[in-house]
């Protein structure tokens, strides 16, 4: 047994029976009380962390050996096992080994049932673990910091400087740090009033820098300062104290404001390259102010204790409650009023259903979860309420077993969720498009290294021909092999064309350059280009297109669209077959606001139909996607890309129109696209 136990009394053979089992653990162990505050440590305790002895170990707490980004969680974990009957809790935390090194370790908090120790008792076990991704989840740290906080300074038992103490050292244990001080100014000098120190600590004197970061920010006429390499490197020169095996990395400072006026400095030095978070900044400032008001005079203690603990929660900038057990509201912050619209006395005495949305909650559920809060079950759940307004908002809710004046109560706090829920909403919604955009560009390669595969076998195939047989081949079979080689070139050159044309659009860096220009006759310029085309299969096209008739929009992109569905209705026309392009403006047709100027305008549909295979009607639909690409041969064994249609529809789109395909198979096609007038 170690000797800091055996001059202890024990009361009782079954207590004592406890420590000797927590030593014979193979694991580190620690027996903690309700606060996390170190009653006895095993024997593997000092090499696992690699401490000198247990002198060192004993009286600290167990926060003092997690990784500074898990201290609040372990926190978390501990108050459970600690408010739970018969629990016992398990997860993986980083934990520090020396000053400098982590490792990973499963700890589980225990609560340790034995008739011969007084109060409760945690047992605390240390096992490495193999290194992989933490498995608990992280929790909101300013509902454990809070719930902390409430604690210490609604603890009306307690003397003024003993809070003080408290506060200094949940400064240090929750940063991290390896000494943390608290110094008054007297008579125009510093003095230590409050102080804590890291069991990691070698050699640190706890008020080391006080004098230093007190002078600094006097004359940078600053209340907070975090000093780093490398400024630190004089700070540490001009302390004749420091000893450089200490392995200082960060100090900070900030100053403690009583009744308006400088009282003091706190100061934290840190083993590593401490940043200083917003988050940490307002835990760093509500300490300070706590601890400002905090006061040495005994009579006053309830009155400031009180005014701390409002001041703290009123540090906070979502709503927080104090519940007593039957669920009536004890106290509540300045947020609160703000987000509720009641007065804090319009609040005080109520119950949660003052300010629930009785038509779209069940409020008996509430009560059962203000009852498990309060047997030590932490809840957090999504809850409606009403404000004075009227207005019902989505919050998420904590709460948490605490202590205030004296008395068990639950802490609630609120988060409002409408924000957060219209941000998700939003990300929901570009991750849709993300999706869609990933599906598109998976089709995109997928089309890239399908209908490329075949031209290019064509043309290998024939070229391998000429080449080993060209000295035996007449001039109607090179001329025929030729031909062949021609036409696979053609089409993969055309299919290069879409692709790149489809690439461009989607990345946005296709010009986009509307203008006032005649369909009729662009109608005709495309026909004239493709005559050659239809005259080889005897199909007549035909542009019946008013004369006169002026669009807006981007002339390159409209000739392109109609170019592609001409094609397409030749392709799959049969001989002395005909193609008619129409434009018409319906009578019902959707009016809708020009991009170009205010107002209403019209729009004039073009039509290219044609007498050929048709389609059948359950492709039509997939026509103008890409992901339901759909290609196939012409009447004439016409290779088609597949992509011709699905360029039509984002340039109709690009210029603010639709695009549709009515069919009959057998009879015909008739592909439709909309283009905006111009006045």
């Amino acid at each position: 047994m170690d000797e800091n136990f055996t001059s202890r009394n024990l009361a009782t053979v079954s207590e004592i029976s406890v420590y000797q089992l927590v030593n014979a653990l193979s694991d580190a162990a620690f027996i903690c009380d309700q606060t996390g505050r170190i009653e006895y440590c095993s024997d593997h305790a000092i090499p696992f962390f690699d401490v000198a002895d247990k002198a060192r170990i004993i009286g600290s707490s167990f926060q003092s050996y997690m990784a500074y980004e898990f201290i609040d969680e372990a926190y978390f974990m501990l108050s459970a096992a600690v408010n739970e009957a018969n629990s016992k809790k398990s997860g993986k935390f980083l934990v520090k080994k020396g000053l400098n090194d982590t490792f990973q370790a499963t700890i589980t908090f225990a609560p340790i049932a034995s008739d011969g120790i007084t109060g409760k008792y945690i047992l605390i076990t240390f096992r490495e673990a193999a290194v992989t991704d933490p498995e608990i989840s992280l929790l909101h740290k300013k509902d454990v910091r809070l719930s902390r906080l409430v604690e210490i300074l609604s603890n009306n038992t307690d003397k003024a400087c003993d809070r003080t103490s408290k506060l200094v050292s949940q400064i240090g244990e929750t940063l991290g740090a390896i000494t943390c001080t608290y110094s008054r100014l007297e008579n125009g000098q510093l003095s230590p009033f409050s102080a804590w120190e890291s069991p990691f600590n070698r050699g640190i004197t706890p008020q080391i820098f006080s004098k230093q970061l007190f002078d600094y920010l006097t004359d940078h006429k600053e209340t907070l300062a975090l000093i780093r390499k490398p400024l630190l490197t004089e700070f540490l020169k001009s302390e004749p104290s420091y000893n450089e095996d200490s392995g200082v990395k960060a100090i900070l400072g900030f100053t403690i404001i009583k009744n308006n006026a400088v009282d003091g400095i706190l100061t934290a030095v840190f083993p590593f390259n401490y940043a200083l978070s917003n988050f940490d900044r307002l835990f760093i400032q509500t300490v300070s102010l706590a601890i400002g008001n905090e006061s040495s005079n005994e009579k006053a203690t309830a009155s400031s204790s009180e005014l701390a603990f409002r001041d703290l929660i009123d540090r906070f900038s979502d709503p927080v409650f104090i519940l007593s057990s039957e669920g009536f509201i004890l106290e509540t912050n300045k947020a609160a009023v703000h987000c509720f619209g009641y007065d804090r006395e319009e609040l005080i005495d109520q119950t949660p259903l003052f300010i629930s949305a009785e038509e779209e909650y069940n409020n008996a559920v509430i009560y059962q979860k203000i009852a498990k809060a309060f047997s030590g079950e932490p809840q957090k759940f999504e809850w409606l309420v009403k404000n004075k307004s009227g207005v019902i908002l989505s919050t998420e809710i904590s709460l948490a077993k605490s202590n205030y004046k004296g008395h068990e109560t639950v802490l609630a706090t609120g988060r409002d969720l409408t924000e957060t829920k219209k941000v998700m909403k939003e990300l929901m919604h570009h991750n849709h498009e993300l999706e869609e955009s990933n599906l598109s560009k998976d089709k995109f390669f997928s089309i890239f290294a399908h209908d490329l595969k075949n031209p290019f076998q064509g043309l290998l195939g024939f070229i391998d021909l000429l080449y080993e047989d060209l000295d035996e081949l007449s001039n109607e079979q090179v001329k025929e092999y030729l031909s062949n080689v021609r036409n696979a070139s053609y089409h993969t050159y055309a299919l290069l064309e879409n692709l790149l044309e489809w690439s461009r659009i989607q990345s946005g860096k296709m010009p986009f350059t509307p203008t006032v220009f005649n369909i009729h006759d662009e109608i005709n310029s495309v026909l004239n280009v493709l005559d050659n085309n239809a005259t080889q299969k005897d199909i007549k096209l035909i542009n019946e297109v008013d004369l006169g008739i002026k669009v807006e929009a981007d002339r390159n992109m409209i000739r392109s669209i109609v170019q592609n569905i001409v094609t397409n209705s030749i392709k799959f026309s049969n001989s002395n077959g005909r193609v008619v392009i129409r434009g018409r403006v319906p009578n019902n047709y959707t009016k809708t606001k020009s991009s170009k100027e205010p107002g209403e305008a019209q729009w004039l549909e073009i039509s290219v139909a044609d007498n050929g295979i048709g389609i059948p009607e359950e492709i039509l639909p997939k026509l103008f996607k890409l992901n339901g690409q759909y290609s196939s041969a012409g009447t004439a064994n016409e290779p088609g890309t597949g992509l011709g249609l699905v360029l039509c529809h984002e340039m109709v789109e690009k210029n603010g129109g639709r695009i549709w395909a009515e069919s009959i198979p057998g009879q015909g096609t008739t592909f439709i696209f909309t283009v905006l007038l111009s006045d």
